[in-house]
Parts: structure tokens; C-alpha cells; sequence
């Protein structure tokens, strides 16, 4: 956007209060932003992705006070949660990992053949939203939220003494292999990632179930962080992430492409 066109926003209703010509320059400045991402052949990915880093990025800042409500020294702090509620919590933060999501995929087998084929598009978003979690979580190298360093980003590069019993490791975020390294992959939330892909999915199957799934996947979310697994901005980052992964198995479509026919020899 032109340096012209920013003054003209800024100056446009000038006799306005200060925070609404605030507001009217930024959507000035966002709104191509938005534009591009909302294209047609950016559409399966963009927009999760740009709303997501915003979201990530707003989070971000309230990592610290966020968990200081919620742990203290790697345990629980000022909300206890215990008894029947939290083993509740426990299995419903599940939705959408392998057990529920096999226990769903045949109710839906049995239940509605119409639907069956659809379930490839299910696993095409379960497995790009592996790709992109894990490669994130590798790539990101974010300490979990009972290390204590809500502000560390390792990167691909940078190593972590992971603790390990009575010992320590000192590792990059990449050693899939070295026990505990799980301690480094905060970011982002897996299990929000795979709770959102099942949410989109059966909401799109079922609208009727739309508000339900939204609750499914918030739960999740929010469990997550209350259980101190992850700090808030891990969360957003994983329902963009999931919406990223159900965008693009949708736009492949692969449950609707036909294969056709070999032409016959001449």
C-alpha cells in the first residue's frame, strides 16, 4: 500500500476520536493483507494461517501470566482441579486422538454409508496435520510450560538440557529419537491440532453438530493449557494448524476424484 494511501485513511474523518482513526488505519493497512490471503488459490491455507500467526503472535505475550495462574514449579497452582473433573477433562481432551477418532470413524461407517468415502478426506487431514505439527514442533523447539521459559525459541539449531531422570541431555529440538525430547515440542498443540480436524470434519458432514464440535475442540484447547501441557499461544497455534490440514485435504478432494478409465488400445 502507498504512503498516499495510508494518509488518506488517516486523514479520512479526521473529526473522529483517536482510537476509531486508529482502527480505520489499520484495517487500511490489513485489509489487502486479508485480500491476498482470501484468493481463491491460497483460500485452503492462507487465511488459518495469517489469522493464526496473529493470534500466536497477541497470545504470546500473555504466555507467562497465563501459566502463573495455572502452575506453580511445574505443578499445580491456583486451579486445582481434581477428583471425578479433571479424569473427565483427562478423557475428553482425547478428542480427536487415535482411540476417539477410530471409535467415531465407525460410528460413522455404520451408521451413515453415505459418508464412508468421505472418511479418506479425514485421513488425508490426519496425516498433513502430522506433517505439520511435528515439523513444527521440530523446526519451533519450544521447552514445555514446566521448564519455565515461555519466551525460548531453540529453532532447528539451538539445544535444550532436557531433564531425564536424575540426569540431563542437552539435545536439538529435531532428536525425535532421545527420550523426552516431547519436553521440547510445545509448539504447536498436537492434540489441539488433531481435535480441530475432527471438529471441521464432522461439522461439515453434520451441520447439525457444528456448535457442538466448535465446544469439542475449545475443550481441548483449553484443557490443554489448564493441565499446563501447553501455554495459550501453543493452543492458537494449533487450530490454525488444523484448519490449515482440513483446508487442504478438502481442496484435494481425494473422496470425490474419479479415476478414469484406461482408453482402449487401438
Amino acid at each position: 500500500m502507498s504512503v498516499n494511501k495510508l494518509r488518506i485513511s488517516w486523514e479520512h474523518n479526521h473529526t473522529l476520536p483517536l482510537p476509531i482513526r486508529l482502527l480505520h488505519l489499520i484495517w487500511a493497512i490489513w485489509s489487502p493483507v486479508h485480500r491476498w490471503a482470501a484468493a481463491d488459490s491460497r483460500r485452503p491455507w492462507a487465511p488459518a494461517a495469517l489469522y493464526g500467526l496473529l493470534a500466536t503472535a497477541i497470545l504470546w505475550q500473555f504466555d507467562p501470566w497465563a501459566m502463573s495462574l495455572i502452575t506453580a514449579n511445574g505443578t499445580r497452582g491456583s486451579l486445582p482441579i481434581g477428583g471425578d473433573i479433571r479424569r473427565e477433562l483427562e478423557v475428553l481432551q482425547q478428542f480427536g486422538q487415535g482411540g476417539m477418532t477410530l471409535v467415531v470413524v465407525l460410528a460413522v461407517w455404520l451408521l451413515d454409508p453415505q459418508n464412508r468415502r468421505q472418511l479418506l478426506d479425514w485421513l488425508v487431514a490426519i496425516g498433513i496435520a502430522a506433517l505439520l505439527a511435528f515439523g513444527l514442533k521440530m523446526l519451533i523447539g519450544r521447552p514445555r510450560p514446566q521448564l519455565g521459559e515461555p519466551d525460548m525459541i531453540l529453532g532447528p539449531f539451538g539445544m535444550y538440557p532436557i531433564p531425564t531422570g536424575e540426569s540431563y541431555v542437552v539435545t536439538h529440538p529435531w532428536a525425535f529419537w532421545q527420550e523426552g525430547i516431547a519436553k521440547l515440542w510445545s509448539m504447536p498443540s498436537s492434540h489441539t491440532v488433531f481435535a480441530v480436524v475432527a471438529a471441521a470434519m464432522l461439522a461439515t458432514w453434520y451441520p447439525r453438530l457444528r456448535w457442538l464440535m466448535v465446544a469439542m475442540a475449545g475443550l481441548v484447547a483449553v484443557a490443554r493449557v489448564v493441565f499446563g501441557a501447553h501455554y495459550p499461544s501453543d493452543v492458537a497455534a494449533g487450530i490454525a494448524v488444523g484448519l490449515i490440514a482440513v483446508g487442504l485435504a478438502n481442496h484435494l478432494n481425494l473422496s470425490n476424484r474419479k479415476i478414469a478409465p484406461h482408453a482402449p488400445n487401438a
